[in-house]
């Protein structure tokens, strides 16, 4: 596991309920289940007096940039995929899922049914346990410590007693450490997060569904309303630099179909949609 900043007095630290604090988490998964190619990205699990927010970290990055009057690089590829918030202590979380101009804001309910085995161990400051869970459709491992008195984790994992240090499924798709812990002097407030929560629109599972397979349907069109082009037949570029046109849209838009259905590979493998050839 790889070495995380933490310190005997932020240990301590945690004890006080009234402040916040993040733990940022490297999260190692594999978009396309059939390769043997992983993808890595940081996300933040910020943990308020009596809300939980868990977020990729190019939110943070964004709004960092903003807030400091900078430019952000032309050729970034930000992934603001999705927010997750839940209240301290509820297993009611919503899913805010940013699909083109639209943000979906699916709610659910969400425990797991841990089993806590004997094994332990020390990794740097921390005492570690294990514990079992068979959830979304894959079973998990996770490592928690009672050092860090907080029953959460990342994503939607909670309700051990202490927090989730280490958490993976046994096919290797998915692998979650902890790396990083900051105190916060006071709730932090993400102008962008912020915009899009404001904007969501509350959806149940089939409108949910329904929704992500009418983007599948025209992707293309999706993109094209999201880069500004008014017409048609109007050129506009995709992140990856393609250059999008009359004359190869089908094209385009088969690729985008197929990277979809490559690519869908959900923490909730039990609710993956299935998209049509």
């Amino acid at each position: 596991m790889k070495k995380f900043i933490l310190s005997a007095c932020i240990l301590t630290s945690f004890t006080l309920k009234a402040q916040t604090h993040r733990f940022i988490y490297d999260v190692e998964y594999k978009k396309d289940s059939t390769q043997n190619i992983t993808t890595k990205e940081n996300y933040h699990l910020d943990i308020e007096p009596k809300e939980v927010k868990y977020y990729p970290r190019d939110f943070f990055v964004g709004d960092s940039l903003v807030a400091n009057n900078l430019a952000i690089p032309k050729d970034s590829k930000f992934n603001t995929s999705s927010i997750i918030v839940h209240q301290s202590g509820k297993a009611r979380y919503d899913d805010y899922d940013i699909l083109d101009n639209i943000v979906l804001k699916l709610s659910s309910e969400n425990s797991q049914n841990w089993k806590l085995t004997t094994e332990k161990k020390k990794v740097k400051d921390l005492n570690l346990q294990k514990a079992t869970t068979t959830w979304g459709g894959r079973n998990w491992i996770a490592w928690f410590t009672a050092d860090i008195p907080f029953q959460e984790g990342p994503y939607k994992f909670h309700g051990l007693p202490g927090l989730i240090v280490e958490l993976y499924d046994d096919k290797s798709n998915y692998r979650f450490e902890l790396v990083k812990t900051q105190k916060l002097a006071k709730p932090y407030v993400n102008e962008y997060i912020t915009y899009f929560m404001s904007q969501s629109v509350a959806v149940d599972q089939d409108r949910y569904r329904s929704a992500k397979l009418k983007y599948y349907d025209s992707p293309i069109n999706a993109l094209r309303n999201n880069s500004g082009a008014t017409k048609s037949n109007e050129e506009f570029y995709l992140n990856d630099g393609t250059k999008v046109n009359q004359t190869n849209t089908r094209e385009v838009n088969e690729r985008l179909r197929q990277s979809i259905r490559k690519y869908n590979n959900p923490i909730e493998l039990d609710k993956a949609i299935q998209y049509p050839l």
